[in-house]
């Protein structure tokens, strides 16, 4: 998988898809399965937004029963099914538990029901999945099993609880560069830092995309009949000049944060109905259920939602409102309060919210949109507008459809997939696994993250023993993943390998020294000169700064 510009224009695409995020990748896969000539460009890194900020769950939809629509619920079962099956190395089973209260919607009884018809609906969810990846059945517990479970949280008026399983996603960054690797291997050209800049229109049709390459500044011209614009919240931007006047927006922005916290001792996911104590524009004290999902030592805790201005396009969250989230959750977290201190970094995003939402609380977009722009005046265009990672490859498989119904091609979905390794297998007769001197950590962490590819790096390390070094001593982390990610994953900047190729950006270890260890593997296969080395460092480092944030001096001796 490398970035190829020159390959990119020198072809006609049937569909150039715009956006590389869990949406814009799918699309590119699906396209390709089709037999479809597919590009796929991104203006900055693959899922670099969004996509790689979320809680990391895999929804049933369990929660769309509230509004008895069983068809949002059945396309969640099956693409959590999907990923499941799809990729068993990144998602894996987590129990979640909802206190119930009462006897009436949150009550036993009713929760009872909901989990019965929840198993009715999702009776096919293990179809395909292999045994260790299995969802069992949901249940309802008594008030002493959810005590013992939760020890040290003050369960005031819980009468019992709802438990179910969904899926958990180890790693949302592997999975999405998985995904773009699995349509550049079913024959989609890829390449990151790419940006769409205009479209080029014939008589009323797409006939190609102008575009500039971010690491060179070069302008360019790509031939397609089609164009999926899968940009998020970018969505409008390159598209301001289509009509006239200017036309409404596609995306009316909402921000979204997660926060990576110290790991609070439980074995399940718990689900805590939280009224916010201060009445801001962002709330009206209304409770809202957030999740404390135990995630790779830590915990993860969200999803927090908070009004913006709907023409926002990049998101920052600040020290009030992590402060403010905190003191909502700590009055129910009884000895497990968490401090700022305790606050390791935070995923942060922006969501579409319903462009005529005039509440003070956030009303996501219910479902993905595909949008058909012929009726502007433009045909040969789409655009996505996604919410959830989980339905993701759903949306983009109707968006495909209609392209290919427009080109005349068929529109049925490939029946057989998978997610291939990004790299070729090492040659006949070396066993990849032959390495007693490796740390089983590490092998263990190579197999979570690539799944099948990960013998690609296990064979650059047995090439270059000094690949087998450890990046950081606190994570299982080798130098063979960093040439790995510069030289088979398109990672163009020492920010993608640190927080999308690899796990670096959880340590607390990682200084300037590991950060320029990594710098030089990759100098030496992208060819970066002293100084791009040293401006690649204070990047990577900026980046890290922003998801650190709350740790800043001031927030650290704050207790919530």
């Amino acid at each position: 998988m490398r970035r190829d510009l020159a390959r990119l224009t020198a072809e006609r695409y049937d569909a150039i898809v715009v956006g590389g995020g869990i949406h814009g990748a799918c699309a590119a896969w699906e396209a390709a399965l089709r037999g479809l000539k597919v590009a796929l460009i991104e203006a900055r890194d693959f899922g670099h937004a969004t996509s790689s900020n979320s809680l990391r769950t895999l929804h049933g939809g369990l929660r769309h029963l509230q509004r008895l629509d069983v068809a949002r619920m059945r396309e969640s079962i099956r693409e959590r099914r999907q990923w499941l099956r799809l990729a068993p190395h990144c998602a894996s089973p987590m129990r979640f538990v909802l206190p119930t209260t009462g006897h009436a919607v949150r009550g036993p009884t009713f929760m009872r029901a909901a989990l019965w018809i929840n198993d009715l609906v999702g009776l096919d969810r293990n179809r395909g999945v292999r045994p260790d990846r299995w969802l069992p059945r949901g249940s309802v517990w008594s008030r002493a099993q959810l005590q013992s479970s939760f020890a040290g949280v003050p369960l005031t008026g819980s009468n019992g609880a709802a438990a179910w399983y969904d899926a958990i996603c180890l790693n949302t960054e592997r999975l999405q560069i998985a995904v773009v690797a699995a349509a550049v291997a079913a024959g989609a050209h890829a390449a990151n830092y790419v940006r769409a800049v205009r479209l080029v229109v014939d008589d009323g049709r797409v006939c190609g995309l102008g575009v500039r390459d971010e690491l060179t500044g070069r302008e360019l011209e790509l031939r397609a009949r089609f164009v999926i614009n899968a940009a998020g919240p970018w969505v409008d931007e390159w598209l301001r000049e289509l009509s006239r006047p200017p036309r409404a927006p596609m995306f009316h922005a909402s921000k979204a944060f997660n926060l990576l916290t110290r790991p609070l001792l439980f074995r399940d996911a718990l689900g805590l109905s939280v009224a916010s104590r201060r009445r801001s524009i962002t709330s009206s004290g209304r409770p809202q259920t957030y999740f404390i999902v135990p995630w790779h030592g830590y915990s993860l805790v969200g999803t927090r939602h908070l009004r913006c201005d709907h023409s926002v396009r990049s998101v920052s969250i600040s020290r009030e409102e992590v402060l403010e989230f905190l003191a909502d959750l700590n009055g129910f977290l009884g000895e497990h309060r968490l401090a700022g201190s305790d606050v390791v970094g935070v995923f942060a995003g922006l969501l579409p919210e319903e462009a005529d939402n005039v509440g003070p609380e956030v009303a996501l977009q219910r479902a993905s949109r595909v949008i058909d722009h012929s009726a502007e005046g433009v045909s040969g265009l789409l655009s996505i507008v996604g919410v959830k990672w989980t339905t993701a490859r759903a949306a983009a498989e109707r968006a495909v459809g209609l392209v290919c119904k427009q080109l005349s091609k068929s529109t049925r979905s490939p029946t057989v997939r998978g997610i291939p390794s990004i790299a070729p297998a090492p040659a006949a007769g070396h066993d990849a696994w032959e390495r007693p001197d490796l740390d089983p950590r590490v092998l263990i962490q190579l197999e979570e993250s690539y799944g099948p590819a990960r013998d690609s790096v296990l064979a650059l390390m047995r090439e270059d023993a000094t690949l087998t070094a450890r990046v950081v001593p606190d994570l299982p982390v080798v130098m063979g993943q960093v040439l790995q990610a510069a030289r088979a994953e398109m990672a163009m900047r020492l920010s993608d390998v640190i927080r999308r190729r690899t796990p670096l950006y959880l340590s607390a270890a990682l200084d300037r020294s590991a950060l320029s260890a990594c710098a030089g593997v990759m100098a030496r296969e992208l060819r970066w000169s002293r100084r791009e080395i040293g401006a690649q460092i204070e990047e990577a480092e900026a980046d890290l700064e922003m998801f650190r944030g709350p740790l800043a001096a001031d927030l650290r001796h704050v207790a919530a």
